[in-house]
Order: structure tokens, then C-alpha cells, then sequence
């Protein structure tokens, strides 16, 4: 049947481009003339068309098998309406069938393997759906061609799908199937479709909050006390950000162009660069067109205020560590990637320090500056995810050549202590995974596990003792390697702005979580990562969202011990969050940005960067796994990224001070305080199966950081651990918390959250069921069953004075045609996903309404139900 419909297709070709005066658009499997075959593996089921809809016209052109003498090849007969220049879009099966293209007999242009992709959209058979851009053409008016050919050799694999092309004279901003400035489907029953265009109006973009460009006061610097985040010129500086990666970087000027007006207008002011400038395999050498887009998306975001973090080394991104000088990589350990060895491997560190050096000092041609000396660079980050106290060090994954090193280095340390090795050894008895050669100068080094809560019960003291000489050992490797890139990036990169070390969990946070910041701590910055992962089962439910997956609907607001919101401090150094993510698919998200908010403001957190933004456009045209460009968590972005920046709540008076001695917390004595790793579910996979967590035997109640900041000093003179008397803040048999200077309560039994202070008041959760919600200058009463309904002044001035409000209110959002189906045999996973979805996005109407107490008298407000936001102004 798909044979019969693609040669029918054949020949009707004219009727598969459609043009005008802007774009020229024509579908993949409409081809005037082809080699390829007419079905393939990949070719939409026709028994199931429902499945592949999200395909424009229902189809594409596909191949798979071994390649013949001659590639696969496609042509194409076109109609140009006008002469100029165009910009070129492909939507094809991912990065697969690298291909050929030109116009009539231009020269063969090439895709690159590592093309950067975006909108990308997940289809049946593990296949997806991606745009690319191919370049600028210039082309006359009238007749021409188009050809494509497969980059491949003989007998190779051909696996290739190509969905449609579009020529655009103007920005082309991709929006799954759907044609430039074509309507998308009406909305399904009990949906309203959010209007496609970004949906703030003039009157709300808060572009103006941010300079009017980014570091022109001067670089980031820290407060006199060393506890926040000022600008040049001393102003007080707080981050509302995102994460993007070389997906977004990789793309045109115009796209750079929408995306950081974009971010502006919804109150962004940090974007995290999260990739390498190195291409994909090979060398690991800087790639010249990776440089030139960063460098061109950094001077972007500056232009419209919005300062960089650079994140550059990630060791999953190190494919084979072999291929640059590392011995004992392969396939056999972690797939090659050299978790921990950048701490303590001197061949590792040096190809790093180039590394930075070639990206950082490479002059800009879009700012004339090179990103070392830009002060948009507000932060630069030395390693992500990576310790020497978490789960990936262990002698599976750190290879013996490597393991060798590092023990050698132990030994080093323990003779340069105590005089020699041997005197060393003598001072606790051995262990019977102890590896010791004391004429070789090495001892044995301990994986993780000897390290936690569970190895240390079954210890004798003498044991312990030789494991605090391993912490400490571990510890001053860590800290040593962050201490002198930091001198490096300063001295010899003349970077101006503030460094970051790392952001990382530790295998036992009571234990290690203090040794792991007291290690950041010789950078400026302490940072964390974090995620709230609703249940989610089924094949890749790691990092793909699919068909056929089991997972939950679960809200945080009912949750408070799973949102990753709970930030121990070190005094001197100011804390953030460059990594928070809400994960899919859970249309539950309506609570994230205010209890982020709140609970940030509270403890005095300066900076939270949203993982990862995908959108092209406004929204994104998937469901992610990490979905953050979604009505649910960047539509409710204004209100509470104004609320957060402004510094409307907070900062609390501390709850809890711990006065830390490292001679203490190196012999794993840990600490007052401590809270649950918020893994997503990826990196959750490298804690091995039957590790025992300790997180709840503390002195204190979990939530502390709720309602008062958790602060940590470490070896300072004559501090004390101070404690304040939290019985009246965290009442846990009412189920509710306040925070210690007013302004958040959290009801997390019922399942609500609110802000109550003079410029913003907000309400996140099951409104429904807590009926009308009244607060300092408003009333609430919203019918969604889980929303967030939000007041905020636009002028600065107190809600019951304010001649300008913003009133945000958002509930459940879905794409449309996505679905899911009870699934009862899985309490824990009560829903199965039956189809993705694509654009446009719809959302549950709005049914709330908003009472405000003004001196002159109560002014109700009925929420339009399509539309996230409404201002009103006297």
C-alpha cells in the first residue's frame, strides 16, 4: 500500500510544493525523480497513520540496508516565486543518512555528521523527526532543482528519512510539521489551543529588567562578605536562567536572535552552555564552527542582557579517553568516558588547561573580545558531575593503568605526612582490599563504597582511621585540582568573571556531602544540581520520552522532600543551582516555578538555571524528557522570575549554622543536616544496586531549609553551631510549613503552596480543593484541579498600590493528540503513554478568578480561559 501511495506521489509532484512571495515548501517522499526505495523499515504502518501524524503530509522518504554501488538519490522540480537569497531547512530522521544537496548545478554541499538539530519530535520505531538547517542559497526566479544524494559508501548502512524541506526569505522559526504561518488543529475536547506566537503582549515583557547589555557595568564579582553575586558596578545581582546546549548554539543567526528575545521577555538573565566545542569523536579538538556559534550566541544573549555560564568538560562527553593520551580506556570502562581521572591524571589536566585555553581566548568576531575578557561571561565551570566521592569512583570505571596513578599518588601524600610510607602503613592494620607495595612507594586506594554510612558501621577505629587518611587524600586532590584552574583561568586567561568548580552529589550526603562543597569552596561559587523526577518506567524512561512508558502525574507541592530545592551554604561563597529540571511526561508541573522560587528566596540562593530550554520558537514542539519551554514551567516564568529577581521574599534568618572542622569530616563524622541526592534518572543509574541510603539519620528535620537557610563554616576560629526553634515553623503532624521571616507557606498534606508578600502573592497546587485562598491584598478561587495562580506588580510599587499588575495563572498543558491510558496493574506507575503529541499546545481552561482588596474597594477579575496571562493597569 505505501509502494502503490509514494509512486502515485511521483507523479503529482507539483502538488506536493507549496510557495509563496516568503517560502517554498515541498514534502520528502513527493520526489520528481528517486533511487531510493519506495518503503523501507521506516515507513509509516498505513494500519496505523495515526501513529506517524506528526510527519507533514503523514510520510517521509526513507532507506534502510546496505548501501549499493551507487547512494540512494532523490530530485526535486521547484518553482522559485522570487529571485534572492533563501535559508534552507531540512526535517529528516535525526543525524542519520548524512547527505549531498545542491540547486540545479551549484556545487554538492555537505551536511556534517554533528549538524545541530532542533524541534525535534520522537516517532515509532525508535525513529525521530528533527529540523536542521542546510544554509543560505541565492536563487533566480522561476524552474530549478533540487538533489540530494546519501553520503554513504558501498555496503554501509543507508538508514535516512527525510520528512520535508523549506527555502524561507525571512527567519524560519520550526514548529514540528506545520507550515510557515499555518494554523495548527483545533483543539480537542476539554482543551483550549495556546495561541501558537508567544503569548506575552507588549505590556508585559520584562526585557527591561535586564542591563541594557550584559556585563556593561562591568564582570560579576562577589558582595563584600563573599555570600552574593554583584554587578560591576556593586549592584546586587540575582539569576533566573536556563540551560541550552550546542543544539540551540549550533543554530542561525536568526534562531539565536528568537531565542534570547524570547528568554528576555520572560525574565531570563543567565543561560548555561552546556556542551563541548570539541566535535563529536575524533581528537577532541576545538571545532571551528562550535567556537564561531558560541561566540556568536554569547554576543546574542548580551545584547539583550542576558549574561553566559559557561559548563565545557563533562566526562560522559569524552567518548574514548584513550584517543587523547589516557591509557586503559575502551569500551570495557564506562565506554571510555574518564570519570574522576581529571583529579588526580597530570596528561589529563594538561589537555584540559589547552582546551580552556584555545576556547577561552580566541577572539570573538561578533563582540571583538575574546570570552575570557567579555564580562557577559559571567561564570565559567570547571567540571560537571564528576567526584571523587560519588558512585563513579570505583575500580570499574577508572581503569587499573589510571587506578595505578592515583595510588601512586596516595602514596606520595602518605610519606610526604608521615615521613615514609612504610611508617604510614604501620599505623593501622590491614584491610583485606588493601593494595599496598610500599618499596613502589604506592598504597591502596578505596572505591566509594568504603566511604558510606554502610561500610563504616562494620569498621573497626583503626580501619576508620585509614579511611579518614583516604578522605582527606581525596579531598585535597579535589580541592587542589579547582584551586589551581582556578589561578589558571585568572593568571594566565585573564577570565574576569566568577569561576565555578563543580556541582555534584556525594555517594552519602551525610557523610560527604560537606567534604564534597568544602572542595568547591577554593573556586567563588558553590553550585548544585538537581531534579524532581516523577515516577517514569519503560524502555530509555532515563532520558526519552516514548510510547508505550508507564509513569505518574505527580505533583511536588505534596512531595517536600523530593524537589531538589534544598541548598546547604557555605558562608563566603554565594550558592545557585545551574542544573533544576522538572522531568517528563507529568502534566503536574504547575507548582515548579513558585515553590523554586519560594523556597530559593528563602534560604538566599542567588541563581537557578532551568534545564534544558529546546524551543526554537515559543514553545517546545515535544515532549522531553526535559521539557522546560512548556506552558506548565516557562509559561509561568514572568511572575516568578520578577518575584525571584527583585528579591520580593527572603532571605530568612538561618535555621541552622553547623561550625564544620575538616579533621571531623574527614574521619566521617558528617554533618547536622542533610538531604536526599535529587538524581534525574539517568545519572541515578550509576548508583549500584543495594546501596544504602542514610539520609534520614540527622539532627534536624529535613525540610529545615524550608523555612530558614542551612549555613556551613568550615575551621573557622571561635565559631559555633547555632540552631533556632523551628517548632513553630514545621509543624509535621499538620502537615505545613512557614518560612522564619514570613511571606511562604506550604501546605504539603493539602497539597498548597503560597507567596504572600507586599508586591507578589501567588498560590501553586490543588486550588480546587482548597477553595477560596486569601491573602494579604487578593483572593483566589480557581476550579482547575492542580494550578498556579499568581499576582505581581509590574511597577515595584506594593500590590495594594500598584497601578500596573500582572496576573498569571496556568494549569495542566499537553500537545495535542498526546494521550495516555490508566495502567492498573502499576500503583506506583498508574498511567501508560499512548501517543507523544505535536504542536500546537493546548491547555485546560482557566477557571479562576481574582479578587483584589484595594483601599477604594474589592475589583474582581475573571480569567480569560486561553491565556496564561492578563495585566491590568489603572
Amino acid at each position: 500500500m505505501t509502494h502503490r501511495l509514494r509512486l502515485a506521489a511521483w507523479g503529482l509532484s507539483a502538488l506536493a510544493v507549496s510557495a509563496s512571495a516568503e517560502f517554498v515548501w515541498w514534502e520528502g517522499e513527493s520526489p520528481s525523480r528517486s533511487t531510493f526505495p519506495a518503503s523501507s523499515w521506516f515507513s509509516p504502518d498505513p494500519d496505523d497513520p495515526a501513529a506517524w501524524s506528526a510527519l507533514s503530509g503523514g510520510d517521509w522518504l526513507t532507506s534502510t540496508g546496505p548501501a549499493g554501488p551507487e547512494p540512494p538519490a532523490a530530485g526535486y522540480d521547484l518553482q522559485i516565486p522570487a529571485a534572492g537569497r533563501y535559508h534552507l531547512w531540512v526535517r529528516q530522521f535525526w543525524r542519520h543518512g548524512r547527505f549531498h544537496w545542491r540547486f540545479a548545478d551549484e556545487p554538492w554541499r555537505t551536511v556534517p555528521p554533528d549538524a545541530a538539530l532542533t524541534d525535534r519530535h520522537r516517532l515509532p520505531k525508535n525513529a525521530e523527526a528533527s529540523w536542521t538547517y542546510l544554509g543560505e542559497v541565492e536563487l533566480d526566479a522561476g524552474p530549478t532543482t533540487f538533489d540530494l544524494r546519501l553520503a554513504v559508501e558501498p555496503g554501509r548502512d543507508t538508514v535516512s528519512g527525510f520528512d520535508c524541506f523549506v527555502l524561507s526569505r525571512g527567519p524560519f522559526v520550526p514548529r514540528g510539521k506545520l507550515k510557515p504561518e499555518a494554523p495548527g488543529p483545533d483543539a480537542e475536547p476539554g482543551w483550549v489551543v495556546l495561541d501558537p506566537q508567544p503569548d506575552l503582549i507588549a505590556s508585559l515583557d520584562l526585557r527591561g529588567l535586564n542591563e541594557d547589555a550584559a556585563g556593561q557595568h562591568g564582570p560579576l564579582r562577589l558582595s563584600a562578605d563573599g555570600n552574593d553575586f554583584v554587578r560591576g558596578d556593586g549592584e546586587p545581582a540575582r539569576f533566573w536562567g536556563v540551560n541550552v546546549s550546542s543544539q540551540e548554539s549550533g543554530q542561525p543567526d536568526d534562531l539565536h536572535n528568537a531565542i534570547a528575545a524570547r528568554l528576555a521577555s520572560l525574565g531570563v538573565n543567565l543561560v548555561r552552555h552546556h556542551s563541548p566545542v570539541w566535535r563529536d569523536g575524533g581528537d577532541y579538538s576545538v571545532d571551528a564552527f562550535r567556537l564561531e556559534r558560541l561566540h556568536h550566541l554569547v554576543a546574542t544573549l548580551k545584547a539583550e542582557g542576558i549574561y553566559t555560564n559557561l559548563s565545557l568538560f563533562f566526562p560522559l562527553w569524552v567518548g574514548d579517553a584513550s584517543t587523547i593520551g589516557l591509557s586503559g580506556y575502551g569500551k570495557k570502562n564506562s565506554g571510555g568516558r574518564p570519570f574522576a581521572a581529571i583529579f588526580f591524571n597530570p596528561t589529563f589536566q594538561a589537555w584540559y588547561r589547552d582546551y580552556l585555553r584555545q576556547v577561552l581566548t580566541a577572539p570573538n568576531p561578533h563582540t571583538g573580545l575574546t570570552l575570557a575578557e567579555d564580562p557577559a561571561v559571567g561564570f565559567v565551570e570547571l567540571v560537571n558531575e564528576d567526584s571523587l566521592f560519588f558512585w563513579t569512583f570505583n575500580e570499574d570505571a577508572v581503569p587499573p593503568a589510571q587506578w595505578a596513578i592515583l595510588e601512586r599518588r596516595f602514596g606520595a601524600h602518605l610519606t610526604e605526612k608521615y615521613g615514609s610510607l612504610a611508617a604510614a602503613l604501620r599505623r593501622w592494620p590491614r584491610a583485606k582490599h588493601d593494595r599496598d607495595d610500599a618499596s613502589a612507594g604506592t598504597a591502596g586506594v578505596f572505591g566509594i563504597w568504603h566511604m558510606t554510612s554502610e561500610a563504616v558501621e562494620d569498621m573497626s577505629p583503626d580501619q576508620r582511621k585509614r579511611i579518614a587518611e583516604q578522605v582527606e587524600f581525596l579531598a585535597g586532590l579535589q580541592r587542589d585540582f579547582y584551586a589551581e584552574t582556578h589561578a589558571f583561568l585568572r593568571d594566565e586567561l585573564g577570565f574576569r568573571g566568577l569561576v565555578i568548580a563543580s556541582n555534584w552529589h556525594a555517594a552519602d550526603n551525610r557523610l560527604l556531602d560537606a567534604v564534597e562543597r568544602w572542595t568547591y569552596a577554593a573556586a567563588d561559587v558553590i553550585d548544585h544540581h538537581g531534579y524532581f523526577n516523577a515516577p517514569h518506567d519503560g524502555e530509555a524512561a532515563s532520558y526519552s520520552v516514548r510510547v508505550g512508558q508507564t509513569f505518574n502525574h505527580r505533583p511536588a507541592v505534596r512531595f517536600p522532600t523530593k524537589p531538589p530545592l534544598r541548598v546547604p551554604q557555605v558562608v563566603g561563597r554565594p550558592s545557585m543551582i545551574s542544573e533544576l529540571g522538572w522531568t517528563g511526561p507529568n502534566r503536574r508541573h504547575a507548582d515548579a516555578t513558585l515553590l523554586t522560587a519560594a523556597a530559593l528566596s528563602v534560604q538566599g540562593v542567588d541563581a537557578a538555571a532551568w534545564f534544558i530550554w529546546n524551543a526554537p520558537g515559543a514553545y517546545d514542539a515535544a515532549t522531553p524528557k526535559f521539557a522546560l519551554a512548556t506552558p506548565m514551567l516557562a509559561g509561568t516564568f514572568p511572575a516568578t522570575a520578577l518575584a525571584y529577581r527583585r528579591g520580593d521574599l527572603g532571605p530568612a534568618p538561618a535555621a541552622v549554622h553547623e561550625a564544620l572542622r575538616t579533621d571531623e569530616l574527614f574521619n566521617l563524622e558528617g554533618t547536622a543536616v542533610a538531604t536526599e541526592a535529587a538524581l534525574d534518572d539517568f545519572r541515578r543509574a550509576d548508583i549500584p544496586p543495594g546501596a544504602v541510603s542514610r539520609r534520614d539519620v540527622t539532627r534536624f528535620d529535613p525540610l529545615t531549609a524550608y523555612v530558614g537557610p542551612v549555613t556551613r563554616s568550615y575551621d573557622t576560629p571561635g565559631d559555633r553551631d547555632r540552631v533556632v526553634n523551628l517548632s513553630r515553623a514545621i509543624d509535621r503532624d499538620a502537615g505545613t510549613l512557614t518560612s522564619l521571616g514570613g511571606g511562604f507557606r506550604w501546605d504539603f498534606r493539602r497539597g498548597v503552596a503560597v507567596i504572600d508578600t507586599p508586591r507578589t502573592q501567588a498560590a501553586a497546587g490543588f486550588l480546587r480543593d482548597a477553595g477560596p485562598v486569601r491573602l494579604g491584598d487578593v483572593t483566589f478561587v480557581c476550579d482547575n484541579e492542580h494550578a498556579h495562580v499568581a499576582v505581581t506588580s509590574l511597577d515595584g510599587e506594593p500590590i495594594a498600590s500598584s497601578r500596573r499588575l500582572l496576573i498569571q495563572a496556568v494549569s495542566e498543558a499537553k500537545l495535542h493528540g498526546e494521550a495516555d491510558v490508566p495502567n492498573p496493574s502499576d500503583e506506583r506507575h498508574p498511567r501508560r503513554l499512548t501517543a507523544v503529541g505535536s504542536p500546537p499546545w493546548q491547555i485546560r481552561p482557566i477557571a479562576a478568578a481574582v479578587t483584589l482588596h484595594r483601599a477604594d474597594g474589592d475589583r474582581t477579575v475573571e480569567l480569560p480561559a486561553d491565556r496564561l496571562y492578563t495585566v491590568v493597569a489603572d
